[in-house]
This record gives C-alpha cells, sequence and structure tokens, in this order.
C-alpha cells in the first residue's frame, strides 16, 4: 500500500511538472491559444494522472454514493462548458459536430449507437466470463441502490453524456487533429485517454470504456455531429447504472 502510495504520488508529480511544457508546446505548435493549450494538457496529462493518483486513496474504502455522483457530475459538467467555450472559439462549432442537424438523423444515429454501445459492454461481459476476469469492487459498490440514489445516478448520466462528449470527443479529437495531423489518430488518443480517466473500474473497466470511447469517436467523425453521440452516451450510462449494471457485474 506505501509504495503505490508512493507511485501514485510520483505520478502526479510527473504529471504537475510536465504541464506546463506540454502547455508551451501545444501553445507554440496549434492555434489553440493558451486556454485551448492549457485546457488540452488538462485534458490528456492532468485528468488522467489523477483518475489513477487516488485510485489507492480509496481503496477498500466504502465510498458515499450521493457525494461521489454530486462531485463527479460537478466536474465533469464544468470540463464540458470548458470545452464548449474554448472549443467554439478556437475550433468552431461545426469542427465540434455541434452545427445544425435533423432531428430524424439525430434520433437514428442515437438509437443505432446505443444498440452498438450496448453490445460492445455486452461483449466484454461475455469475455470477461469466459476469461475468469472480476470487475472492480470500487464500481461495482458505485452502482446505485436506493431510489434517492437511482435520482441522482440519472442526473449524473446525462452530465456524463454532455460533459464528457464535450471535452472528450467535441473538443479534444479537433484539438489534436490539429496537433497530430490525423483525426482517426486523435480519436484513438483521446478513447485512449478517456478510457483512463475511468481507471477506479480496473484495467477491464479502462479497455472497456477505451472501446466505447472510440465507437463514440468513430459515431462522430463518420457522421459529423456530436449528438447522437451526446445521447447514446447519457443513455448507455442510465441502462448501465439503473438497469443492466447489477446483472453484467456479477460473477
Amino acid at each position: 500500500m506505501r509504495r503505490s502510495l508512493r507511485g501514485t504520488k510520483f505520478l502526479g508529480l510527473a504529471a504537475l511538472a510536465l504541464f506546463p511544457v506540454v502547455v508551451i508546446f501545444l501553445w507554440s505548435n496549434s492555434p489553440l491559444g493558451l486556454w485551448g493549450a492549457a485546457y488540452l494538457a488538462l485534458l490528456v496529462l492532468i485528468m488522467p494522472a489523477l483518475a489513477v493518483a487516488q485510485l489507492p486513496a480509496v481503496e477498500g474504502e466504502v465510498m458515499p454514493r450521493v457525494p461521489v455522483y454530486v462531485s463527479s457530475g460537478v466536474v465533469i459538467l464544468v470540463l464540458g462548458l470548458c470545452g464548449f467555450l474554448l472549443g467554439a472559439g478556437s475550433l468552431g462549432l461545426e469542427a465540434m459536430g455541434l452545427g445544425p442537424a435533423s432531428w430524424a438523423e439525430v434520433a437514428t444515429g442515437t438509437l443505432a449507437l446505443t444498440f452498438a454501445a450496448v453490445l460492445l459492454v455486452y461483449l466484454f461481459f461475455f469475455l470477461r466470463k469466459a476469461t475468469g476476469l472480476r470487475e472492480n469492487p470500487l464500481l461495482i459498490q458505485l452502482l446505485p441502490e436506493t431510489p434517492k440514489e437511482k435520482v441522482v445516478f440519472l442526473s449524473l448520466s446525462l452530465a456524463a453524456g454532455f460533459g464528457e462528449e464535450l471535452a472528450y470527443r467535441g473538443f479534444l479529437i479537433p484539438a489534436l487533429t490539429l496537433v497530430l495531423g490525423g483525426e482517426w489518430g486523435a480519436a484513438v488518443v483521446s478513447s485512449a485517454v478517456f478510457g483512463v480517466l475511468h481507471a477506479y473500474q480496473g484495467w477491464l473497466g479502462i479497455a472497456r470504456t477505451a472501446a466505447l470511447g472510440l465507437l463514440l469517436a468513430a459515431a462522430f467523425l463518420i457522421s459529423g455531429s456530436l449528438w447522437p453521440a451526446i445521447f447514446a452516451h447519457a443513455i448507455l450510462d442510465m441502462l448501465a447504472g439503473l438497469v443492466i449494471g447489477e446483472a453484467l457485474v456479477k460473477d
């Protein structure tokens, strides 16, 4: 435990030390501006490092679900709002997939994407059963149980759908495209970062979330619209937490 704490402390300090270097590099090599470069570095460096660094502190702890939902929702919404404001100014709403779209196309895309995402979740479920892997206890503990928890979790799902998609698909993919020179490479990097951001779910959860992130990214790039990914993400989180989650985490 002490070794884990030292390792995560080093990871956090390393991320903080690298942050200004990465910001200056991005500021000098992209049209994002200083604040856009700082936000991009926050998404790809600081947030994943924090997600990993906090694990030893919460390992074996009983987490109060409602405060966790509320604090997570606030952070996600703030990240999404920053992504929207910075992206609208430096990237443009069209590049973020937030341009005008017909509701018929959005509805059809949302249904198709939600169906594909549920299939992917079940694919990981069968993979876990076949290999004998277990879900991380923290993930199981954080599933809502009481009516109050379920209502708050519903709000968290909506916050995640909007906030995480605005930050990690709407802003991050076009911003990384400017740096890396290819949108699919940017999609892969953003999905990997998105997976690590869910480190509390364990290695299986990181892989599953990264795969889901890549699916959402592909839908965004192919359609040019972020709206189906926003709605499908929110619906999937609701389904996972309120409908199918308990069955999926059973050994």
